[in-house]
């Protein structure tokens, strides 16, 4: 129950994570919101910025969350993530800079920590993420040029103590902003691969199976087949021919006629479930069984399959097949199996139709 809110919480907050990109920079959006908040309340409280930088870290932190909301409820993902690493790079890093200890305070972990988010996250943003790599490292030496021409613009610290203070918390808050980016970004990349790994595998399901009828074609055959021979196992291969079917084409129509073929495949994707093995579309109204059967076995499945297909009521009268079937031997390879089962289905057209030879 608890997991349940949370997640809806989480994703009221975030988005959907089936845009993992969008969900991540969201996270990192509420979190910056929270630490910038959480650096102006230390800084004002132990004394380590001066007044400026304060209100300039609570700005930011109210301005991140704009961000936020533009890019979760407005739809502005694009434009707000180039608004945040421009908000970052020229106000929050040149801010810090100047007002917690220059080249001496912490504002290098804050860079080094933009740049490696840039770096492993925008990547769909192209020249802007360049650009903000290319400022990351560019814009600590205006700003030491700067330190070094007017050192009183710089807040310096009063003591080593609240200097090494200032060090370690803003090391913590990078810290903890990094692991939570990097865990996110875990997250992200691995919905990445599971919708790579799914869309791989719907490519190769389409890449085997035939799109009118759903059952397979020539290249899972080939597969199966090298599978079966070097497991040493006996199976037989059908080839089934629809009797008449370019009159059936002529007479009532295409449509009519894709309809005849996926009753037919229906057929024969049933008996290949029960037998283990594959229903093939071999080209337009040829099929194959591939079964893991004997010649015997086969046969019989195919004349239950040959008496399910005369009982079914179509609107133009009974469809009919002949088939020819061959049994697997060692010497035989798959076109020698193949050849050898369209010899014996030409052997049964010829003998009247309607007739199953082996």
């Amino acid at each position: 129950m608890h997991r349940r809110y949370l997640k809806k919480v989480l994703e009221w907050l975030l988005g959907n994570k089936d845009k993992p990109f969008e969900y991540t920079h969201h996270a990192v959006l509420l979190v910056g919101t929270v630490l910038f908040f959480y650096a102006a309340v230390v800084n004002y409280h132990l004394g380590l910025a001066n007044t400026f930088t304060v209100i300039a870290l609570l700005a930011l932190s109210f301005l991140i969350f704009i961000v936020w909301y533009l890019s979760r409820w407005r739809n502005q993902f694009k434009l707000m993530s180039v608004i945040f690493i421009a908000l970052i790079i020229l106000v929050a890093i040149p801010v810090n800079w100047m007002g917690n200890g220059g080249s001496n305070g912490p504002t290098f972990f804050v860079a080094l920590g933009l740049l490696i988010y840039i770096s492993g996250s925008f990547k769909n943003i192209g020249l802007y993420r360049r650009l903000g790599q290319l400022f990351c490292l560019l814009v600590p030496i205006p700003l030491i040029m700067l330190e070094n021409a007017h050192p009183e613009l710089v807040f310096h610290y009063a003591t080593d103590s609240l200097k090494q203070i200032d060090l370690t918390i803003t090391f913590i808050i990078i810290g903890v902003f990094l692991i939570i980016m990097m865990e996110s970004l875990s997250t992200r990349f691995k919905l990445e691969r599971e919708k790579a790994k799914q869309l791989s595998e719907k490519l190769k399901a389409l890449s085997e199976q035939d799109s009118l009828t759903g059952l397979y074609n020539r290249r899972k055959l080939d597969e199966q087949y090298t599978s079966w021979k070097q497991q040493g196992r006996l199976f037989s291969l059908a080839l089934l021919d629809i009797d008449h079917f370019k009159n059936l084409n002529d007479q009532w129509g295409h449509n009519y006629g894709d309809k005849v073929l996926q009753s037919f495949a229906e057929l024969l994707m049933d008996v290949a479930k029960q037998n283990n093995g594959l229903a093939i579309r071999f080209g337009g109204e040829e099929f194959i069984l591939f079964l893991p059967l004997s010649l015997d076995e086969t046969y019989q499945a195919i004349t239950k399959t040959a008496q399910s297909l005369s009982e079914k009521a179509f609107q133009h009268g009974s469809v009919t097949f002949s088939a020819g079937i061959a049994e697997n031997r060692t010497k035989r390879s798959q076109d020698e199996l193949l050849k050898c089962a369209d010899n014996l289905m030409y052997q049964a057209k010829n003998n009247g139709r309607n007739c199953i030879f082996k």
